[in-house]
């Protein structure tokens, strides 16, 4: 009778540890990390004023063109795209970020592929401007691209 007991506790030692065994997960079946939104870089380094140059606008004693900037996102991260945009600086010694120098947002939907917006840029100045989207990991950016100002033209 002891011996049953034995084998009976024995067998149900190695049942219990081949269920915990057999319950682990393996790497596969683990969820993806989150990742901060990705970009497709496109050929155009430099964002140039709408129109001839002559179609800006007077703010406050100071004439203003309007630069398209234009990005791809290419993948979400592996999690919902909360903001969407571009951010700039106006000078070419800064890279700009959400946090430091000018920003527009564009959506905040979840979205991959192509968007883009209209800034008001200083006619005559350069500027740095970066695409960005920002998800539950992160803020993820485009490449550094350079805009400029434009010049006035005659009227």
């Amino acid at each position: 009778m002891e011996t049953s007991k034995r084998n009976i506790y024995r067998v149900l030692v190695i049942f219990s540890l081949l269920f915990a065994l057999g319950g682990c997960s393996s790497d596969d079946d683990e969820q993806q990390e989150s990742k901060v939104p990705t970009f497709k870089s496109t050929s155009n380094n430099i964002f140039r004023p709408l129109g001839d140059g002559g179609n800006g606008e007077y703010i406050d004693n100071v004439w203003y063109n309007t630069v398209r900037c234009s990005a791809n996102i290419t993948d979400n991260g592996g999690s919902a795209i909360i903001e969407y945009g571009f951010c700039w600086v106006e000078n070419n010694t800064e890279t700009p970020t959400v946090e430091k120098g000018n920003k527009i947002k564009v959506g905040t939907s979840d979205i991959t592929g192509d968007y883009s917006a209209d800034i008001l840029v200083r006619t005559g100045k350069s500027y740095h401007v970066r695409a960005y989207a920002r998800n539950s990991s992160g803020v993820g950016y485009g490449e550094l691209k350079s805009a400029f100002g434009g010049s006035l033209s005659p009227r």
